[in-house]
């Protein structure tokens, strides 16, 4: 009981107030923009999906006993560099009235 009551009274590893409060503040600041970041990137993933379905070619074409079948997909769409994605509207348009 007598080492159980020494080892509840030791502060030798003991960590200050301002110690912890500095340490979490640094952490805070370091998990803000590495979260912005990473919406930012989940954004950009999902314009890219939108715009590798989107570019899908559906075109097909058969023959049949002598009847041709066919259909050409001429849609296209096309994603710049530094630009939004092209499978996301970001703008908000003005309505006059």
């Amino acid at each position: 009981m007598r080492i159980a009551s020494q080892f509840w009274m030791d502060e030798i590893g003991s960590v200050s107030p301002f110690a912890t409060v500095l340490l979490m503040t640094i952490l805070l600041l370091g998990l803000l923009p590495g979260v912005v970041t990473l919406r930012d990137q989940i954004v950009q993933e999902f314009g890219d999906v939108a715009v590798a379905i989107e570019s899908f070619d559906q075109s097909y074409s058969y023959s049949f006993n002598g009847v041709t079948s066919e259909y050409i997909d001429s849609s296209s769409i096309s994603d710049p560099v530094n630009e939004a994605p092209a499978g996301l509207d970001l703008t908000i348009s003005a309505t006059s009235e």
